[in-house]
């Protein structure tokens, strides 16, 4: 088993750091869904380690060890306040993850690559779009639009919307990206990463987007296309980050 390293990040952001002696350069943080924690992602993390990477788990705001009454309360509300919530959650965890790569950069930590899951995969986007060291992006049941399933788009969702990476896709592809999607997904649809995939290749070729999609899967993924889509992320991940 990897040696397992537990701290802070600014005194309040938990970090679950994984990895094999000699400790490798290359380091991917791994962020969570929605309601989870980085405990959680154990096995994902075990495996970038086993892969030759420093896996490097993040707790959310409001989860893990930061958990309070956020989750539940976001539990109780429906369209559109819970979008709004989730938007804020986004922008807010982006922040957090950009103060991890600082940390794990003055570390001697490099090259640096993020995957996500759900909520986590909205995140990894866009700090993609917004952080220009990460190298190397696997979102797995995200998007890079962020318009609601379901409910109105309020004056407040509308504004948040802005921020979103479909509409930075030069800034969030600048760097390799892997957008994993599960074709009956009704929590994330699918045609929101396949259409910012066919933009990029359709509009801007130089940019480095790939996409795949598991035609019988939905949010929670059957067990043989999730082992499937974890080994091309750790193919796609350790391939772009020993690059360098």
């Amino acid at each position: 088993m990897p040696d397992e390293y537990r701290f802070f990040v600014d005194g309040r952001i938990p970090v679950l750091k994984m990895h094999f002696e000699p400790r490798p350069g290359p380091a991917v943080l791994v962020l969570h869904g929605l309601g989870a924690n980085a405990d959680a992602q154990r096995w994902e993390l075990n495996a970038l380690a086993t892969w030759g990477l420093s896996a490097v788990g993040v707790d959310a705001p409001h989860h893990g060890a930061r958990r309070d009454g956020w989750l539940d309360e976001m539990a109780g509300l429906g369209p559109p306040e819970s979008h709004a919530r989730l938007l804020h959650a986004i922008r807010e965890a982006t922040h957090d993850v950009s103060r991890v790569i600082d940390h794990v950069v003055s570390e001697g930590h490099w090259p640096i690559g993020l995957a996500g899951i759900s909520f986590g995969a909205y995140t990894a986007l866009t700090v993609a779009a917004n952080d220009s060291r990460v190298r190397a992006t696997v979102s797995i049941l995200g998007s890079p639009d962020w318009t609601p399933r379901e409910g109105p788009i309020t004056d407040e969702i509308r504004e948040l919307m802005r921020h979103a990476p479909v509409h930075r896709p030069w800034d969030c592809a600048r760097n390799p990206v892997f957008l994993i999607n599960a074709g009956r997904d009704g929590v994330v649809p699918p045609h929101w990463a396949h259409d910012f995939a066919r933009t990029i290749w359709a509009w801007h070729p130089g940019l480095h987007v790939e996409h795949f999609e598991y035609p019988e899967s939905d949010h929670m993924m059957r067990q043989e296309d999730w082992d499937d889509a974890w080994r091309r992320a750790l193919g796609f991940l350790r391939g772009n980050l020993y690059r360098e």
